[in-house]
C-alpha cells in the first residue's frame, strides 16, 4: 500500500467522529495537536484533523514538509510555490472557500481528496465539515465540485509524497525505566511531534509496541512515544518471534555475549535475543551451561555432558538465540 492510500485509509477511518459537545471544538484531533483539550471559537479543525492523519502515519514531514499548522491560509502560502494545481488527485489537500469566509481570506476549509471524478468533481474527506461547510463539527465524506453550492474550490495543495513508508508497530511487551532527565514524551515517533509531558530517571512505562524510522527508535505506551535512546529493560516481540531482548541507555542491546542483569546472568546471541531453556558451551572448559525458560543460567546445572533432547548451543557468539532468524536483528 502507498503512502497516499496509507493516509487516505486512515483518514477514513474517523468518518462519523464529531465535537463532543457539538459547537464545541473539543474533538481528538485537537488534543492530540495542542496536547491538552481545548474548546472554543479559536480552534477550528478541518487543518488539525489533516495534521493529525498524517501524524499517525508517520509522515508529519509531508505534511507542509514537517511545518506544524492548524490554518487553512499557512496551508495555502506554504503550497504556494509552484505546488499549487487547477486540478486534484488522490493525496491532495483540497483547499475550499466558501460564501460566508471574509473577503480578505484567501481559504477557510481543507479536506483529503480521495480520488477525482469523471465528471470532474472530487471525492474528499474533511474533518470539521457538515451543514455548515467550514465549521460542521464532524468528519465526512464529501463530493466537491469546483463551484458547488455556497463554495469553491480555490486550490490543490500537493504533498510530496514518496520520502517516507508508513510504518509498522511491533506488538511487544516491555516493562521500561527512563534513563535520563527531561525527556520528551511525544504525540507520535517523531521529533516534531507535539510533546505530551516529560519524564525523568526512574520513571517507569509500559510499552505495548515499538518502531524504527529512518534508524531512530522508538516506543509506544498509554501517554505517547519515547525515544528508545532513554529507556532501559526487558523487551519482548511479540510479532516477530516471541523472543526477549534487553536495551539499555543509548539504545544499545548486548550481542554474543554473557550479561549480568539485576544479580542474575544471561547470555545472548548475535541476533540480541536472549537464549532460553538450553545448554550453552564454555568457552573456558568442557562445562555446558544450563539456562532455564527464563534464560537464567543456573549453575547447578553445570554439566560435561548436556541433555541433548534440550537445545545444545556449541558457539554463543555465532548461533542465533532466535533459529527461525538467518541474519542479524537490524530492527531492534
Amino acid at each position: 500500500m502507498s503512502l497516499i492510500d496509507t493516509i487516505i485509509s486512515k483518514a477514513l477511518e474517523f468518518e462519523g467522529v464529531s465535537e463532543s459537545p457539538p459547537g464545541s471544538n473539543n474533538v481528538i484531533f485537537n488534543t492530540d495537536y495542542y496536547g491538552e483539550e481545548v474548546e472554543g471559537e479559536a480552534y477550528p479543525w478541518c487543518v488539525t484533523f489533516l495534521w493529525d492523519v498524517f501524524r499517525m502515519c508517520n509522515a508529519s514531514s509531508v505534511f507542509c514538509d514537517g511545518q506544524k499548522t492548524a490554518s487553512t491560509e499557512f496551508v495555502y502560502s506554504h503550497y504556494n510555490d509552484g505546488r499549487l494545481f487547477s486540478q486534484g488527485q488522490a493525496g491532495d489537500i483540497v483547499l475550499i472557500k466558501t460564501s460566508s469566509a471574509a473577503s480578505n481570506r484567501n481559504v477557510n476549509h481543507a479536506g483529503l481528496v480521495i480520488k477525482r471524478n469523471n465528471d470532474g468533481s472530487y471525492d474528499t474527506v474533511e474533518g470539521n465539515t457538515g451543514g455548515n461547510i467550514a465549521d460542521g463539527g464532524a468528519v465526512m465524506r464529501r463530493t466537491r465540485s469546483m463551484n458547488g453550492s455556497g463554495y469553491k474550490i480555490v486550490a490543490f495543495a500537493r504533498p510530496t509524497y514518496g520520502a517516507i513508508e508508513p510504518m509498522e508497530e511491533i506488538a511487544i511487551s516491555a516493562k521500561l525505566t527512563v534513563q535520563g532527565t527531561n525527556v520528551n514524551v511525544r504525540t507520535s515517533p517523531n521529533t516534531n511531534a507535539s510533546i505530551v509531558k516529560k519524564l525523568n530517571t526512574g520513571a517507569e512505562i509500559q510499552a505495548s509496541s515499538r518502531v524504527l524510522i529512518n534508524g531512530d527508535s522508538w516506543f509506544h505506551f498509554s501517554d505517547g512515544w519515547i525515544s528508545g535512546n532513554y529507556v532501559q529493560g526487558w523487551v519482548k516481540d511479540y510479532n516477530d518471534n516471541n523472543r526477549w531482548w534487553y536495551v539499555e541507555k543509548g539504545y544499545i542491546y548486548p550481542k554474543s555475549e554473557w550479561k549480568t542483569i539485576a544479580g542474575k546472568d544471561y547470555c545472548f546471541g548475535p541476533d540480541g535475543y536472549l537464549f532460553v531453556e538450553c545448554y550453552i558451551k564454555s568457552e573456558v572448559n568442557s562445562n555446558y551451561y544450563w539456562v532455564d525458560d527464563d534464560g537464567v543460567y543456573m549453575s547447578q546445572y553445570d554439566t560435561t555432558t548436556p541433555d541433548r533432547k534440550y537445545r545444545v548451543v556449541e558457539n554463543y557468539k555465532t548461533e542465533n538465540a532466535y533459529q527461525g532468524y538467518s541474519g542479524y536483528v537490524f530492527s531492534h
